[in-house]
């Protein structure tokens, strides 16, 4: 069930919560899940993915517990309910687990979507490329401990930022 427009008194904690999700995380969780597709589709052209699979890949890159699975399955389902929308994905099923009541919802990812996904990830990078200078004076005028650790958080950090303003323009 898509999240509506309706005013925030008469959502669940669940549904506010999924709402503000959304609108903080929703650039970062789509470059993620982005990268995973046309990962996966570049050594295996595989072009099917259940939303569950999805969600268990950016649990893991984004280092949540396993107690988050279901409401960022509901966030990445949301997502891919824009994206069938958007023309990137086409819906194909869904499954039901017959031991439990888990469900997943699989996804076609036509050539279309995923050239057009494609697009979005390489420019992110080229941006990413093109703002380096700033990224380097940013890291020497801060008085930052030179630890790899450190640097490696903060080239993160910065990478996410710029991902954040470029992802949108694709959607």
């Amino acid at each position: 069930m898509p999240i509506q427009d309706t005013p925030d008194s008469k959502l669940s904690s669940f549904e506010k919560g999924i709402k503000r999700r959304l609108s903080k995380e929703r650039q970062v969780i789509e470059w993620l899940m982005g990268e995973y597709i046309v990962g996966v589709n570049s050594k295996w052209h595989s072009d099917n993915f259940p939303s569950t699979q999805l969600t268990k890949v950016v649990l893991n890159i984004t280092r949540r517990s396993k107690r988050d699975f279901s409401s960022t399955h509901r966030v990445i389902r949301e997502i891919l309910r824009d994206w069938e929308n958007y023309g990137l994905c086409e819906y194909v099923t869904t499954t039901k687990y017959a031991h439990c009541r888990k469900t997943k919802m699989i996804y076609h990812f036509p050539p279309s979507g995923l050239k057009k996904i494609k697009e979005m990830i390489i420019d992110c990078h080229i941006d990413f490329i093109k703002n380096w200078d700033k990224w380097e004076k940013y890291v020497r005028g801060e008085n930052v401990m030179k630890t790899r650790e450190n640097t490696m958080k903060l080239i993160l950090f910065e990478y996410t930022n710029h991902i954040q303003e470029n992802i949108m323009n694709y959607s």
